[in-house]
């Protein structure tokens, strides 16, 4: 018995403070940064944030506190992320970004980020309980009175604590659920852009390089065996 897993979305998750990209004194100077601007602009804007929740208008990608910050998401598009997707002759830049405030009752509708291709979240304060990042699917697992099985969930959600980064295709639909707590969180988003470093060859672009026999296995490359148990077959 095989099963095929059809159309997934890959969801990227990194812990910056982890790694060693990002310090606890590198991410207090964001927070002093991003509760200054919601001082100078109490208001912001409003998107998908609800009730209290703030958001600032687009252009922290220019402000110089956040420069280091986005020359690794700059660095991980065009590194890991690039190579798992074979983006040869494609290069990947930070597009817009914002910031995030959610304080106590505040949340975020569901919603996409249309556009690009790719979007992001990095945590700048968090605990893990100030309401999870939930991805919800947008197809229906079965339609019928039946529910859906537990290997085919209609949401996923994650609880991220300071130095959490969740790279995201722009058409996934998703949420941020209410902050039940006193504390602020404080992140912030982006979307990237992206363009074309080959030649121009014919009537089209041809942004990859390789020789396309490499990647004759890629159709098989989410099925999966299983035994008369229904267990993976490794």
């Amino acid at each position: 018995m095989a099963v095929r897993l059809l159309f997934p979305n890959y969801v990227f998750q990194y812990n910056l403070l982890e790694t060693g990209h990002v310090t606890q004194n590198y991410l207090d100077l964001l927070v002093e940064d991003v509760e200054g601007q919601r001082k100078k602009d109490p208001v912001g804007r409003r998107i998908s944030n609800a009730y209290t929740g703030w958001q600032s208008y687009d252009g922290t990608e220019r402000r110089h506190i956040f420069g280091k910050l986005v020359r690794i998401i700059n660095e991980i598009h065009n590194g890991e992320f690039s190579q798992f997707f074979d983006h040869q002759g494609v290069s990947f830049k930070m597009g817009n970004m914002w910031t995030n405030i959610n304080d106590t009752g505040a949340w975020n509708r569901p919603h996409l980020h249309n556009g690009c291709y790719y979007s992001g979240v990095f945590y700048i304060k968090a605990d893990g309980d100030e309401g999870d990042f939930c991805a919800i699917d947008k197809d229906c697992q079965v339609v019928a009175d039946f529910p859906p099985s537990v290997r085919s969930p209609n949401s996923w959600n994650f609880s991220p604590t300071s130095g959490s980064l969740l790279l995201f295709p722009s058409g996934l639909m998703h949420m941020v659920e209410p902050n039940t707590t006193d504390k602020d969180r404080i992140s912030v988003s982006w979307n990237m852009t992206h363009e074309f470093n080959a030649q121009k060859q014919g009537f089209g672009w041809y942004p990859h390089t390789r020789d396309r026999k490499e990647w004759a296995h890629s159709q098989d490359e989410l099925v999966f065996n299983l035994d008369e148990n229904g267990k993976l077959v490794r």
